[in-house]
């Protein structure tokens, strides 16, 4: 894949021809000079359209420099990787094949890369329930879990506190980070239907540890599509149960004393929780059912504390390899 663009665009798709076309739409109206980026498509082994989708969207639009792959290996963070390795740009972003992207905001997010001491910029991204009406659960922090993403800040911040790290769906980088930091870790974040997550936030972590800063631009926006599957609670109790697995890979250790430190941390918390739900149930609060999801998704890694304290559990490793970037 040879091209001399500067940027390049990368979206991993999974069968989701439908929600794919929205967003390559978006790219075709963006109010950026295309021959300043590339498009390019991981397609990370879909069943239905996507392919012929693709190759049709870069027949008809010869000047946006499309390219399509194929990555076989099943997972977000192996297409991602794969698109790090073959990517022309110096600035890679990253969109969700659901996230179509506002009209400038490439052009915003090139502006925020001016300073040379940015290493990652992200931006909001506003959930669009597409007319569906919202259910009346799904309120305050429930809708994190739909990777609604926006900080309160209304003008370009820097950020280091990890619950303000940018999403997957609207994040970019400088290239040459990743030859300091490594590639996406591929025990986190989607793998076909199962819904880990946290891939995203791991590799922001790597990058502000190296030094680098992270920026958030507010106008830097896209829409993330609701899909009315994920309106459902039993959509929610999935994302909840993979949230609860990512946490436990996340702070795997296999010394005894930080697996006991982390086993006493969940239940504390879970007991606190608990109080705070039962509160809640008994004088009926709108937001009951948040609470619930709290309470549910720290109590569920209990056990996973106990097999791996009193049984011993591996658990995927940790390490990352560094990736040499070809210039």
């Amino acid at each position: 894949m040879t091209d001399l663009r500067q940027v390049s665009v990368i979206i991993p798709t999974y069968n989701r021809a439908s929600y794919l076309q929205i967003c390559l739409n978006a790219l075709a109206a963006l109010r950026t000079d295309p021959a300043i980026f590339e498009i390019v498509i991981v397609d990370n082994n879909s069943t239905d359209n996507t392919q012929s989708l693709v190759l049709a969207f870069a027949q008809a639009h010869p000047d946006l420099g499309v390219h399509y792959l194929l990555e076989t290996n099943q997972g977000l963070s192996y297409a991602r990787n794969r698109a790090v390795r073959e990517a022309n740009g110096e600035f890679l972003c990253f969109l969700d094949d659901d996230a179509p992207p506002s009209p400038e905001w490439l052009n915003i997010i090139l502006k925020g890369f001016c300073d040379p001491s940015v290493g990652c910029i992200g931006g909001p991204a506003l959930l669009d329930y597409q007319g569906q009406e919202r259910p009346p659960w799904l309120k305050g922090d429930l809708q994190g879990l739909l990777s609604g993403y926006e900080l309160p800040y209304n003008k370009p911040a820097v950020i280091s506190k990890v619950a303000e790290f940018p999403f997957g769906c609207n994040m970019a980088f400088r290239k040459k980070v990743f030859s300091e930091v490594g590639l996406f870790r591929t025990n986190l974040d989607r793998c076909g239907d199962q819904v880990l997550a946290a891939g995203d936030t791991e590799m922001i972590g790597r990058v502000h540890k190296a030094g680098w800063k992270v920026l958030y631009l507010p106008q830097a926006q896209v829409r993330h599509l609701v899909a009315p599957e994920r309106l459902k609670k039993e959509y929610i109790y999935r994302i909840g149960k993979g949230l609860a697995t990512t946490h436990i890979l996340l702070t795997a250790d296999p010394r005894p004393h930080m697996i006991l430190r982390w086993f006493a941390s969940d239940l504390w918390y879970t007991s606190q929780m608990l109080w705070g739900f039962l509160i809640a149930l008994i004088l009926r609060k709108p937001l009951w059912f948040d609470d619930y999801m709290r309470l549910w998704m720290v109590a569920s890694r209990i056990p996973f504390r106990f097999k791996m304290l009193f049984r011993g559990m591996s658990t995927p490793s940790q390490r990352q390899s560094k990736v040499v970037i070809g210039e």
